[in-house]
């Protein structure tokens, strides 16, 4: 008889073990529960009838023991049916995922992106869902109905390339595959799940000093004394189902991340995008504040930054849900025989980070020649920022052997004219590229951009005049960036903070000092990075437009 032949995804298949496992402990949960409350009880009715009696002695184990196991058996299974069911659904209703809209531009791409991605896994086909918030991130769902889910959020998707779309897609597709999210869903929906829909609850509530808690108050209305009562329980559920989800990650293993990684790169080919892509989320806001945060394992990336992601040790491999990013990377770039520094070079140059679907127009580029040898390709912005430039420099267009001198195109016969006033002797580097930012005008005055990965710095006195202004036009990225980021802040979040904690500060193009990564206010939720001494404002590609046109908005 011939042996059938097992791939990599059928082994991967035969890891629900886990799921058992969690099921035990669900039912160790209980007993312990339920055993030291009797034990308590038993106790007390001791105390009370039982200790003047001769004879009558205390036994913490008996008959009803076994009447607690059967307790915690029904205990366990009903709650393990009610949460597993219809789990997938509650957890799309609590982050409020929606299916792709059809006449959507992005949306199509991303449902074309999906489909490769089916193809390339096998043909097995998952439900598609956006999320419609700013924030970057990634998910994967599935349940015991073999029903299977990929997400994403709008932030993401209007920022990643569409190489870098596809690594995620086929990160995603590889946790479905091996089952790895069947295991992080259900670990999600036993406790996870409640803590989340609880804490989303507690924030609705009024945020009150504790010694002006109606509660505490002489003359309060019904309503805030009951407001005040139930805290106190609401509380301690929210901080036991937290606890439970806690001890239930560590059933899930880090190494799952690690697992996708490389099952994503066999399906695209492509390491660098994954790693770019990879690298652009931690940048950014990746959900924290939102919901989500009780649910992190099932996301690419922890929405929540924390510390004990970033180390390696017995308490990060038994706490935390997610790798250390550099690990990650680095394992990444080995596959691709690469280093750190090409994956800002592809984010800068080659890519860069905003994103096109429709046919991208490069425009032309120009190599230079400089000691007998041929740089480049170059942008016109490109070329400004080379010191070795001149106005003799030989210029040709990349592809073609026609040389001429660089006073020969007007906007560098210009560029030569304004380079000896004052402003562009102060040198200023982008906290991405590491290059020279050069001055240009905007909206009627100088700001310093960048010619590689399109960022702005803006002295902050200088802002206010920019957002009056009305002259310049606006991109659909943009535009949808902003339609965005105004549903997002109408959203009611009383602790809502504008800071961000993403893990991997940029330093100020002017002093060198660590900068502030935060929303630009609570009402227009727009990443910014701020230097409290230099009074001044780095803005990633778009960004500017984007909270200029979003003022734009709001003013009518």
């Amino acid at each position: 008889m011939a042996n059938k032949t097992t791939t990599f995804w059928d082994i991967e298949k035969q890891r629900t073990w886990r799921i058992y496992i969690l099921f035990t402990f669900l039912v160790t949960l209980y007993f312990f529960s339920a055993f030291f409350f009797a034990t308590i009880i038993k106790m007390i009715i001791y105390l009370r009838r039982y200790l003047a009696v001769p004879g009558k002695q205390f036994h913490i184990l008996g008959w009803d023991t076994l009447y607690i196991i059967i307790i915690a058996l029904i205990a366990a299974f009903l709650h393990w049916y009610f949460s597993n069911r219809n789990v997938v659904p509650k957890i799309l209703t609590l982050l409020n995922a929606q299916h792709p809209d059809k006449h959507d531009t992005y949306h199509k791409v991303l449902n074309n992106v999906i489909d490769e991605i089916e193809a390339a896994a096998g043909g097995l086909h998952v439900e598609r869902y956006v999320v419609p918030t700013g924030s970057m991130n990634a998910f994967s769902l599935a349940d015991l109905q073999e029903r299977r889910v990929i997400g994403i959020t709008e932030g993401l998707l209007s920022r990643a390339t569409r190489e870098e779309l596809q690594a995620v897609i086929a990160h995603e597709m590889a946790h479905i595959i091996s089952n790895d999210c069947l295991e992080t869903t259900i670990t999600c929906s036993l406790f996870g799940m409640y803590s989340e829909t609880l804490t989303q609850l507690t924030k609705m509530m009024p945020s009150r000093e504790p010694s002006s808690l109606p509660l505490f108050e002489k003359e309060s209305s019904k309503d805030d004394i009951t407001l005040g009562v139930l805290t106190i329980p609401l509380s301690a559920v929210l901080f036991f189902a937290g606890l439970c989800s806690q001890i239930l990650n560590m059933f899930i293993s880090r190494e799952k991340e690690y697992r996708a990684d490389a099952a994503a790169i066999r399906l695209t080919r492509n390491p660098l995008s994954l790693a770019s892509v990879l690298y652009r989320i931690s940048t950014h806001w990746r959900g924290a504040g939102s919901v989500g945060e009780h649910v992190r394992p099932i996301f690419i990336m922890n929405p929540q930054y924390s510390k004990l992601d970033e180390t390696e040790g017995v308490i990060a491999t038994l706490f935390s849900t997610h790798p250390p990013l550099t690990r990650r990377l680095q394992i990444i770039l080995d596959i691709a025989h690469a280093d750190l520094d090409v994956i800002a070079e592809k984010m800068s140059r080659a890519y860069g980070p905003s994103i096109s679907y429709e046919p991208k127009k490069m425009g032309i580029r120009f190599m230079a020649r400089h000691n007998n040898e041929w740089h480049g390709p170059f942008t016109l912005l490109q070329l400004q920022t080379i010191e070795w430039l001149k106005p003799k420099t030989s210029l040709k267009i990349a592809g073609q052997e026609e040389t001429f001198n660089a006073n020969e195109i007007p906007a560098l016969s210009y560029f030569f004219q304004k380079r000896n006033e004052p402003i562009w002797k102060i040198k200023r580097i982008c906290p991405i590229c590491r290059e020279w930012l050069i001055p240009q005008e905007y909206e009627g005055l100088y700001v310093w951009r960048c010619a590689f990965c399109e960022g702005t710095l803006a002295e902050q006195g200088k802002l206010p005049r920019i957002f009056v202004r009305q002259e310049k036009a606006f991109t659909e990225r943009v535009e949808r960036l902003a339609s965005l980021m105004k549903t997002e802040a109408r959203k009611k979040r009383p602790h809502f903070s504008l800071m961000l904690d993403v893990g991997c500060a940029r330093r100020c193009p002017k002093c060198g000092k660590t900068m502030s990564h935060k929303f630009y206010s609570y009402a227009y939720h727009v990443e910014i990075d701020e230097c409290a001494k230099c009074k001044v404002t780095w803005f990633d590609v778009d960004e500017l437009e984007t909270l200029q046109r979003l003022i734009e908005m709001e003013s009518g």
